[in-house]
């Protein structure tokens, strides 16, 4: 360590003077002059040292003498100083002592912003950030390390950084803030914390399932089946996802999980209280047609668009301008009167209305389900195919046409011919299934259950050997072509 230190002083005493700029310079431009650059260094090397060790005690103070002396020394200051006070703080059993490190950590994040535009000055693309950014960490060490955590306050930091980033907050930040939300909805109660949890619900899902869907757009490895294969898990076909969409998989879809999983904890969307909330502005905005949309979208988000709140906010919206969210109010209110004709005037106008093919691709959807609920499966399968024109990464579209497919299978047989043609729709509608899987990461565990339960409808191996039948064969089913498999 001496040695180290003994460098550090050496290389300190031959520096030349600062750059009078930021951009440009280097890290001994940035850390003062004479003994206090020495200092510095010092103390930099030093807890570098620790710090690579996994020593945050001994790394700690010496960090601190850096981030007071040259807070402009390295961007890295703030990263390591971040992971050094967490991990004390985690530790330290004296409330004083914790006390202190916590109030360190919340004041390097001030001084981070203090200083961000000299920061991002030289900073390269990768450490470059901005005040939201800050400021949602700041807000996510507080909620998890503050020896005494005011929910309000944590509410508030994570508010005000999530404003400033708008669309591109990270997993970490939405998972904690939806919980802090949840707790300060849980500890009132009361219209305006029940209000919040659920517009903050609303953004959290908006964004996960945003970036849910952009993992789609990475194209996904398809291995084909080996039939031949001892090992049977080679015998389907497997959807390999690529290293970018796995990312993002792994940490929206687990936020996304939590969100869920609070909301329906919270009884936050109990009908009777967005009645209470909503039915005297639904009143007094029955010429705001912005704020209409808005009370139908939240509605219609939580089930509750079957109570007469939603239809009377429907029928406003719908006096005012026929927009997809009105024709959307007025078809619930036709289904729960039993018209499904009509509700599907209203459904078909709705995405006619539609800009937004996503919105378009929901709605269309929306009609195969209730068509396959009524038996119409055929009308299903044309539903599913147009969601899938507007939306064409929705699986659970390519889901709902397995299942269809599977419906239109001939009657069971104890015929083995008949029960070789039944087998070729269970192994289209795998092929469904795993097509949905491609364009859908988020859809594998209900594909593999289908397919799963599908394996039970192939032609058995015993019967196939007597026929000279191979699995792996093309076979033609419905106008079109899938892949033989055997059970």
């Amino acid at each position: 360590m001496r040695k180290v230190l003994f460098a550090a002083i050496m290389m300190a005493t031959s520096l030349g003077a600062s750059a009078q700029g930021y951009a440009g310079t280097t890290f001994n431009d940035r850390i003062g002059h004479g003994q206090d650059s020495i200092e510095v260094i010092g103390n930099f090397t030093l807890y570098r040292e620790a710090f690579k060790n996994k020593e945050y005690a001994e790394a700690y103070e010496l960090w601190k003498v850096v981030l007071e002396k040259a807070p402009l020394a390295q961007i890295r200051i703030y990263q390591d100083g971040a992971i050094i006070c967490e991990n004390l703080l985690t530790t330290e059993t004296d409330p004083a002592r914790k006390k202190e490190i916590f109030e360190t950590l919340m004041a390097m994040h001030d001084k981070r912003i203090a200083n961000l535009d000299d920061l991002n000055s030289f900073a390269t693309k990768l450490t470059t950030t901005t005040k939201g950014n800050i400021l949602c960490r700041k807000a996510y060490d507080y909620y998890c390390f503050a020896p005494e955590k005011n929910n309000e306050e944590a509410y508030r930091l994570f508010r005000s950084g999530i404003d400033d980033l708008g669309e591109n907050v990270d997993a970490y930040v939405l998972y904690y803030f939806i919980e802090c939300s949840y707790n300060r909805f849980f500890a009132k109660k009361d219209d305006q914390t029940r209000e919040d949890f659920i517009n903050d619900y609303m953004n959290c899902n908006e964004i996960c399932e945003r970036l849910l869907e952009e993992a789609k757009t990475y194209p996904a490895e398809v291995i084909p089946a080996n039939p031949e294969s001892e090992d049977s898990t080679e015998w389907e076909e497997r959807v390999v996802l690529s290293p970018e969409a796995l990312q993002i998989i792994q940490n929206y879809q687990p936020t996304l999980d939590k969100c869920n999983d609070l909301f329906v904890r919270s009884g936050a969307a109990d009908c009777d209280a967005l009645t209470k909330i909503y039915s005297d502005k639904v009143e007094s905005a029955k010429n705001d047609l912005q704020t209409l949309n808005s009370i139908l979208k939240i509605l219609q988000s939580f089930d509750c668009d079957k109570s007469e709140l939603y239809y009377l906010a429907a029928d406003y919206a719908y006096e005012l301008n026929k927009t997809p969210n009105a024709a959307l109010g007025k078809a619930a209110k036709l289904l729960k009167a039993g018209d499904t004709e009509g509700a599907m005037k209203y459904l078909q106008e709705a995405i006619e209305l539609e800009t937004d093919p996503a919105k378009k691709g929901k709605t269309a959807f929306t009609i195969a389900q209730i068509l396959y609920s009524k038996g119409n499966i055929s009308g299903c399968r044309q539903y599913c195919n147009t969601a899938l024109k507007y939306t064409p990464s929705m699986g659970k579209a390519y889901l709902l046409i397995a299942s269809c497919i599977v419906r239109s299978a001939p009657a069971a047989s104890q015929d083995t011919d008949a029960m070789l043609t039944r087998s070729y729709y269970y192994c289209l509608a795998t092929d469904k299934c795993l097509k949905a899987i491609s364009v859908d990461p988020s859809c594998s565990s209900k594909a593999n259950s289908q397919i799963a339960s599908y394996r039970n409808g192939y032609y058995p191996k015993s019967e196939a050997f007597f026929k000279g039948i191979k699995a792996g064969q093309s076979v033609s089913v419905m106008g079109e072509t899938t892949t033989l498999r055997l059970r």
